[in-house]
């Protein structure tokens, strides 16, 4: 029997393994924000979607935040800090309402174009 081809086959499968959890895992550190940023807001009010530079999230919020919606201002405090995105104690602050996050997922460009393209629908 040949080790090498089965060998070859199961680092080909845990290479995959590797790429599909990178394309969407929870941030475990927080991040501090830059001025080149683009926010997607989906739907039902439960989550937003952020580009930061290159990198991009998925924020969900504890509760959903309808203000989220219509507002034009959109701010991320953790701690009072502006502009710092945290895992947990992050709060995004409306015109109208403070909505705590309780997620915070690194998602890939392709995720994030995607709902950028639904959004404007």
């Amino acid at each position: 029997m040949n080790v090498r081809p089965v060998l070859s086959l199961a680092l080909l499968g845990l290479a995959s393994i590797a790429f599909t959890a990178s394309a969407s895992e929870s941030a475990t550190e927080c991040v501090d924000l830059g001025s080149d940023q683009e926010i997607v807001r989906a739907g039902s009010g439960q989550q937003i979607f952020l580009r930061d530079g290159q990198t991009h999230y998925r924020i969900g919020f504890a509760r959903a935040c309808d203000s989220i919606q219509m507002t034009s201002s959109v701010k991320i405090t953790t701690d009072g800090q502006e502009n710092r995105l945290c895992p947990s104690g992050t709060k995004v602050r409306t015109k109208e309402a403070n909505c705590a996050v309780n997620a915070v997922d690194v998602i890939s460009a392709e995720e994030f174009a995607k709902r950028k393209k639904r959004g404007s629908r």
